[in-house]
């Protein structure tokens, strides 16, 4: 089998190493990492070190899960990594994937190529670089600098400044309050990288995490370089429970000068007018994890609003247009753990969600450089997902994937149209051919009816991508030999 070397400290990618987050996704699943809270990411290598290294000395995993267990405590092994990685893509238009760091898809055919390294400096300290260039046709091309910081602290208290993303909720085909749907922004990031076991009065929370990010947007028409301030908390009281609760608030800007006390009032939502001064967006997500023997469910509900703002026994703001996300995840179908199976529906066009106008507030949109900072189906949308993944080893899995949305209201500028209508069919393949060397490949066909909301106008669209890497610092796992 083959694994990668990772460093101690720094974060974990969410585009680069989607198999590690489909490993700790079934063992969370399965019960096996009790105290891990897996629903704000990106995850650190000591958190998920520590959940691993527990796991291995408290459970008994069988089977491809016990690879599983072995093959993440490998690749958080201490050590430095440097990844160089080279694509080619072809698409019949330019489109943006879901999740994908703001990086479009060029039309026809497009080259890429990645570096990514990060490191531990020493105990206290870790950094971590990402960047690639994409060279196309026409629109296709430019450097990007992605996930970008370095990391100063210990376990419970640690600061992270440089460009960052981040994710928050059960949820893994889109979440409604923040994804990396858009590119990492420049901020701050305050955590603990390792979950913090309360006691005393406190001990019924169980393992809790904190994060608090301070980020600023990009230049725009409007109120430029303003604000984001993110803020989570989330407990796992019990093995089978984890509760989260988000608070997103957007304001400031050039052309916005006010004193912190009037900062203060808009933060906790008491100055109600005019509107258009700040955007608060708020939300709540539980996770129940069943991890029976032969058929273990895991099942999750993330509930968020953005907009008005009603008040709770008269000083708590809460928002009142709300939007909810709920999915289940099997992480065996039928006993077989190499089989797993995921289903969500998203919808923030029901109810009073009608008239929030949801990421497109008129003075503080929830999007960095017009991509979409929550759900990539964009406000005003309904959306049902389906993936499936077969894991030949632990490193290496086949997936394939159903979407459909509907977009009823709203323009978003990388989502659809009022009335518009897609199916999406995906599959791909990822895994480690050798200790260093990495591919993946995927491909998309999209049907579209009612498009740019033109009444009967159909479409098709096509996509596929092929990615191979060259990793540093590999290190041997259990169950194969190169």
């Amino acid at each position: 089998m083959a694994v990668p070397a990772t460093a101690r400290a720094a974060d974990l990618f969410l585009n680069d190493e989607p198999e590690i987050y489909a490993a700790i996704d079934k063992l969370n699943a399965s019960g096996y990492l009790p105290g891990f809270l897996a629903n704000t990411r990106p995850y650190s290598i000591q958190a998920v070190r520590s959940a691993a290294e527990r796991a291995t000395r408290e459970t008994l995993p069988e089977g491809l899960d016990a690879d599983l267990l072995r093959w993440l405590t490998a690749y958080t092994s201490p050590k430095a990594m440097g990844r160089v990685t080279a694509a080619a893509s072809y698409s019949d238009s330019r489109f943006l994937p879901r999740n994908n760091e703001g990086i479009f898809r060029p039309d026809d055919f497009a080259m890429q190529a990645g570096l990514s390294a990060r490191g531990e400096l020493n105990p206290y300290l870790s950094g971590q670089v990402r960047a690639m260039a994409l060279h196309g046709r026409g629109d296709g091309e430019g450097n990007q600098l992605l996930d970008t910081s370095i990391e100063a602290g210990y376990k419970y208290a640690a600061v992270q400044a440089g460009k960052i993303s981040g994710w928050y909720g059960p949820a893994r085909h889109g979440a409604l309050l923040l994804t990396n749907n858009a590119a990492p922004y420049p901020g701050i990031r305050f955590h603990n990288p390792v979950p913090i076991p309360l006691t005393g009065w406190f001990s019924f929370l169980g393992n809790v995490q904190y994060e608090l990010v301070a980020a600023r947007m990009e230049k725009k028409p409007l109120y430029p370089h303003s604000f984001m301030l993110n803020a989570r908390l989330a407990a796992r009281p019990r093995p089978w429970l984890e509760i989260g609760m988000t608070r997103i608030f957007h304001s400031g800007g050039e052309g916005r000068d006010y004193d912190i006390s009037e900062f203060i009032a808009e933060y906790l939502g008491r100055n109600r007018a005019p509107t258009d001064r700040s955007n608060t967006l708020a939300g709540v997500d539980f996770t129940v994890t069943l991890p029976f023997r032969y058929q273990p469910v895991q099942i999750y509900w993330d509930r968020a609003g953005e907009g008005d703002n009603k008040f709770l026994f008269t000083n708590l703001p809460y928002p009142s247009q709300w939007g909810d996300l709920v999915g289940v995840y099997l992480p065996k179908v039928l006993g077989s753990s190499r089989l797993d199976f995921r289903a969500e529906y998203a919808d923030d066009y029901s109810g009073r969600a009608k008239t929030a106008y949801w990421y497109n507030h008129g003075s503080y949109p929830h999007q960095y450089h017009g991509i979409v900072l929550g759900h990539p189906m964009g406000g005003g949308s309904k959306e049902w997902s389906f993936k499936s993944r077969y894991f030949f080893l632990p490193t290496t899995f086949a997936e394939v994937g159903y979407e459909s949305v509907k977009h009823a209201a709203g323009v978003q500028p990388t989502a659809g149209f009022p009335g518009e209508r897609h199916s999406r069919y995906s599959a791909g393949v990822t895994g480690w051919l050798t200790k260093s060397w990495r591919a993946e490949a995927n491909m998309m066909f999209d049907s579209v009816s009612n498009k740019g909301g033109v009444t009967d106008l159909k479409d098709t669209g096509f996509s596929a991508f092929l990615g191979v890497s060259y990793q540093a610092a590999a290190v041997s796992s259990p169950g194969r030999d190169n």
